[in-house]
């Protein structure tokens, strides 16, 4: 395949199309709707009965500004768009309008002293060695790649529980957890897939955080009478300004490590896949060139843009391509826009595993830029590494299936028959 762009006819899209989990389930649609709204409408107004009324940028510049100036656009009080009725029912069962209250929803400077709870684990230097580990993984998930024969679903088989048990071993739970966290993320993360959905309405996404936390509320106690070399521990007996952390805070903290800390790049290794058998070229060359790994895996990152959009709230007015945004008013970001934006990349629809990384918006950017980035890069790099020198064929052996999701996306299928060395 050439890897063709996407649709070259626009259907006449509306801004509150980013809402639509069918429109933003499918590669081809998303980013043909971010083209025509990066082209004609690039600070759009989104009034939709279900959702709070926002405003929804797609231009790399814009997604850039507004995610560094964190002091003038907020985490809170939301961050995620979910439907208002949803919004409600969290505020009443947890006090917030997000249900957790993560590093992702925080403004300093609480912010602040929450990542440095963790940031010591995630530094370059601690992921760094945890090479060996993730390696060995690699190999013990393409060697179950070869055990399995010619065929395999590449993202239900490989993809999904890669990371998991990478990030599993990090927080030292067992591998019988993989099983229930795999659940709960997929519920959590596709509560708009009909498919992974745990069932409609509100009282069903409440019941997945209620889950979490009675999972981690054990973890968390036993990590306190049983302390260990792990994150768990860390985690379980953090302190904050001399005090013990938030239990909410807390269990959100657990959930967000749990969840986004494999399931982002369970998405992008599954749509990394599909991408090198689109770029036969790309994937030789990679196979062939382990000094483009570190780069090649944040090219992948960009391509797939797993978190799909955060949302920020306007300290105050300002115009933005003509547009007048108002002190309180809500902005979507939306990060595959930006790293597909021409203005930004040459040829940003091409995959190219020799682009420079360090421009691409799918970690986000400013003091909210992804704490497990250098994880995730590692995880990418080490896989594909392992994978590709013993990859003698690989082609597609059924139709790929999207997660139907406006929040964080990918494959949930990848049918594929393959020779392995």
């Amino acid at each position: 395949m050439t890897g063709a762009t996407p649709q070259q006819q626009q259907p006449p899209f509306k801004p509150a199309d980013v809402l639509d989990a069918r429109i933003m389930g499918d590669e081809r649609t998303m980013y043909a709707l971010f083209d025509y709204l990066r082209s004609n409408d690039p600070v759009a107004r989104v009034e939709h009965p279900d959702y709070r009324p926002f405003w929804s940028l797609s231009r790399y510049d814009d997604i850039k500004r507004i995610g560094s100036e964190n002091d003038r656009f907020l985490s809170a009080p939301r961050t995620v768009l979910v439907p208002a009725a949803f919004e409600e029912a969290l505020l009443e069962r947890f006090g917030t309008r997000n249900g957790l209250e993560t590093l992702i929803h925080m403004d300093r400077p609480k912010h602040l002293k929450l990542r440095r709870v963790t940031r010591e684990w995630f530094l370059p230097r601690s992921i760094a060695s945890l090479t060996a580990e993730v390696q060995a993984l690699s190999k013990e998930f393409v060697d179950k790649m070869q055990d399995m024969g010619s065929e395999c679903d590449f993202v239900r088989d490989i993809a999904l529980l890669y990371p998991l048990r990478i990030i599993l071993s990090i927080l030292g739970l067992p591998r019988e957890a993989e099983a229930t966290m795999l659940k709960l993320t997929q519920e959590l993360f596709g509560g708009q897939d009909p498919s992974l959905q745990r069932g409609e309405g509100e009282t069903a996404g409440l019941e997945v955080l209620n889950d979490f936390g009675a999972f981690f509320s054990e973890v968390i106690e036993d990590r306190k009478k049983n302390p260990k070399d792990d994150l768990a521990t860390v985690l379980a007996n953090a302190e904050v300004d001399g005090e013990p952390m938030n239990v909410l805070d807390q269990a959100s903290y657990f959930i967000i490590t749990a969840t986004a800390g494999h399931d982002t790049t369970s998405a992008t290794i599954g749509g990394g896949m599909k991408a090198l058998l689109e770029y036969p070229g790309q994937l030789a060359l990679w196979r062939d060139r382990p000094d483009i790994d570190s780069g090649a895996a944040r090219e992948i990152i960009r391509w797939v843009s797993p978190v799909r959009h955060m949302v920020r709230t306007a300290t105050e007015d300002l115009e933005l391509h003509g547009r007048q945004i108002r002190a309180g008013d809500n902005i979507a970001l939306w990060y595959p826009a930006a790293n597909r934006d021409p203005e930004a990349f040459d040829h940003p629809n091409r995959l190219d595993l020799q682009r420079d990384p360090k421009a691409q918006l799918a970690f986000g950017y400013g003091s909210h830029m992804c704490l497990g980035q250098h994880l995730a890069a590692l995880e990418v790099s080490c896989f594909f590494r392992e994978l590709l020198p013993r990859l003698k064929h690989m082609e597609l052996a059924g139709d790929p299936e999207w997660v139907k999701a406006i929040f964080v996306g990918g494959l949930k299928s990848l049918p594929v028959r393959y020779t392995l060395d």
